[in-house]
């Protein structure tokens, strides 16, 4: 895919010419003449680098700058001038400009500084991926409830804690799978390295051995810088796969390296690199059964199932109701500025059903309670 630029200029002439220029060397321009109707274009479909004139009719190309850039933090900005003032490249830069040049402009000059400004875009937008990975995800309930089911997975999961060892968390989905390797997590020697996530089932297919191990430049079309994965992500802490059972066969062999040895080869690379990480997994498939029916590695098994925990169902565990939906409530009621609770025939609608989709559909069902009660 062709990297896209963002080009503002009132002179016709110079942005014709430098349009065509710029599309002959690989780029897809936007062209305008003015500051109209960037912001939006720019909201649509943010480009990988702007080319902006600093005189503009209307809003200067400075002002216009400061404006795409509360649109766009990431953006990254060449501005281009005809005095070439030392007072205006200060200024420039202070709005968070990438490059000033001055015109009349020599192209390879000018694509040197697009690309090393597309460069300095993608490696921002890598970084704030891999911390958006790393973050901690908000939840509704903890690991709430005194009841056996509840009071057994807590002792397994203080046990688990302090080892090494991979973890394979099993249960339906909306059960808080995630939220017991966090526990995991957070309990264990590794709580202040990162815990990073990554769902099986939602990455398509071509991309996840590149998600997971990394790319370098070149290895697919596309790939036009190299790309750190999550395991090198998670170095020093958790890395955490959700729905591993749902991860193509085709990927299964070099995840099964990358936990034998701790190594991992990024996309088109010859070279492997060491990774220290501590693999939890979860799934709400029978694995047992996938391996038999050759859709899931039974080395690959039982290397993530050294320890195995079982999260309940919400039926199995109706004693935790009132206190999970007690905890769910006042957490909803206080992001809605109400307050509300539940009253004893409320708690005892909640414990006679039968939640199919366990803690995931109370939550849902205590969120739709707060926005469309009138009690």
């Amino acid at each position: 895919m062709k990297p896209r630029i963002l080009f503002v200029d009132d002179d016709e002439s110079l942005r014709r010419v430098l349009s065509r220029e710029l599309t002959h060397l690989q780029f897809e321009v936007s062209a305008f003449a003015s500051a109209d109707g960037v912001l939006e274009d720019v909201r649509q479909r943010p480009p990988e680098a702007a080319l902006i004139d600093r005189k503009l009719p209307g809003v200067g190309g400075l002002e216009l700058l400061r404006q795409l850039r509360g649109v766009d933090e990431h953006l990254q900005a060449v501005v281009l001038t005809g005095h070439g003032a030392v007072a205006d490249a200060v200024e420039a830069m202070k709005l968070g400009a990438h490059d000033f040049l001055t015109k009349p402009v020599q192209l390879d000059v000018l694509e040197q500084a697009l690309r090393r400004a597309i460069e300095k875009r993608a490696l921002l937008d890598d970084v704030a991926r891999l911390k958006r990975a790393a973050e901690p995800t908000p939840s509704a309930s903890k690991l709430t409830g005194d009841g056996p089911a509840m009071s057994r997975l807590r002792r397994e999961v203080q046990r688990v804690a302090a080892s090494t060892s991979n973890v394979l968390i099993q249960g339906e989905n909306g059960v808080g799978k995630e939220l017991t390797a966090r526990e995991i997590h957070a309990l264990g020697p590794r709580a202040s390295a990162p815990f990073v996530v990554v769902n099986c089932g939602a990455i398509p297919v071509t991309l996840i051995e590149s998600e997971l191990f990394g790319h370098e430049r070149g290895a697919f079309s596309g790939a036009d810088r190299r790309r750190m994965g999550l395991f090198e992500a998670a170095h020093g802490g958790t890395l955490f796969l959700d729905e591993i059972g749902e991860l193509p066969r085709s990927v299964q062999p070099a995840l099964l390296r990358a936990l034998q040895f701790g190594e991992v080869r990024p996309v088109g690379s010859e070279r492997t690199r060491s990774v220290d990480v501590r693999v939890l997994a979860a799934t709400h498939r029978d694995l047992r059964a996938a391996c038999a029916a050759g859709e899931f590695r039974e080395d690959l098994y039982y290397r993530v199932s050294t320890l195995v925990l079982e999260a309940p169902p919400l039926r199995a565990r109706r004693e935790d109701i009132a206190a999970l939906a007690s905890t769910i409530l006042s957490r909803a009621a206080a992001r809605a500025g109400r307050r509300m609770s539940l009253t004893p025939s409320a708690v005892e609608v909640l414990e006679q059903h039968d939640w199919p989709g366990n803690v995931r559909e109370l939550e849902n069902v205590i969120e739709r309670v707060v926005v469309m009660g009138d009690g």
